[in-house]
C-alpha cells in the first residue's frame, strides 16, 4: 500500500511539472475489487483498452449513456457500500480503547454531520464550504489532529 501511495504522489508531481492534471486512485476500485473478487492487473488493462476503444467510437459511448439510472444507482450502492465495509474492516486492526473510540466517533460525526447539514457552514467562504461538506476532509483532518493531540496512555 505504501508503494502505491508513493507512486501516486510521484506521478502527480511529474504531471505538475509538465502542467498536467494529477493522477489519483479511486476508492471505488476497492469496492469493485472486493465485490467481484478479481485482483488481476490484466483485467484492468483489458478494461482500459475497452474504454479507449469506446472513446474512439461515439456510437458505443451512446450505448453507455442510455443505460437507465436505476441500473447505475444499483451498481453505485453496491460499490460505495463495499468501500465503507473495507474501511470498517481496517478498524478491526485498531485496539478499541476509549481514546481511539473517541477519535473515531468525533471524526465520523463531523464527517457525516457536516455533509448532512451543510447549513452549518453557510457563513464560510464557498471554497471552505466545499471542503467541509465533502465528509472526507473534515473527518480526516479531525482524526489526524486528535491523534496528535490526545495523550496515548499506553
Amino acid at each position: 500500500m505504501s508503494g502505491g501511495v508513493i507512486a501516486d504522489g510521484l506521478g502527480s508531481s511529474i504531471a505538475a511539472l509538465f502542467n498536467g492534471f494529477p493522477n489519483t486512485s479511486y476508492t471505488q476500485n476497492i469496492g469493485v475489487v472486493n465485490l467481484t473478487g478479481v485482483f488481476s492487473r490484466h483485467v484492468v488493462k483489458i478494461g482500459g483498452i475497452i474504454l479507449i476503444v469506446l472513446s474512439i467510437f461515439p456510437k458505443f459511448g451512446s450505448l453507455i449513456a442510455i443505460m437507465p439510472e436505476p441500473v447505475l444507482g444499483g451498481a453505485a450502492i453496491a460499490m460505495f457500500s463495499m468501500v465503507a465495509v473495507s474501511g470498517l474492516s481496517l478498524l478491526r486492526n485498531i485496539k478499541m480503547n476509549s481514546r481511539n473510540m473517541l477519535i473515531i466517533a468525533i471524526s465520523l460525526g463531523l464527517g457525516i454531520g457536516l455533509n448532512i447539514v451543510p447549513e452549518a457552514t453557510q457563513n464560510l467562504p464557498r471554497d471552505i464550504q466545499l471542503f467541509l461538506t465533502s465528509g472526507v476532509v473534515p473527518a480526516g483532518l479531525v482524526s489526524i489532529i486528535l491523534d496528535l493531540c490526545l495523550p496515548d496512555n499506553e
